[in-house]
């Protein structure tokens, strides 16, 4: 799964989401988001020890 794909599949859910959620929901999409910007392509099997802290 990519992360544009997860991004979809999020977006699509918030569509049917409880508002006490909806916060929450849209954080996890945006650090998708940042992650894909960031050339993250796959989080889930990312080393992040090694990226640099700025």
């Amino acid at each position: 799964m990519t992360n544009q794909q997860a991004v979809k599949g999020l977006k699509t859910i918030k569509t049917y989401c409880s508002s006490t959620l909806l916060e929450e929901l849209e954080y996890a999409i945006k650090v998708i988001e940042k992650l894909e910007r960031d050339g993250v392509a796959d989080p889930l099997n990312t080393d992040f020890s090694k990226i640099q802290k700025n």
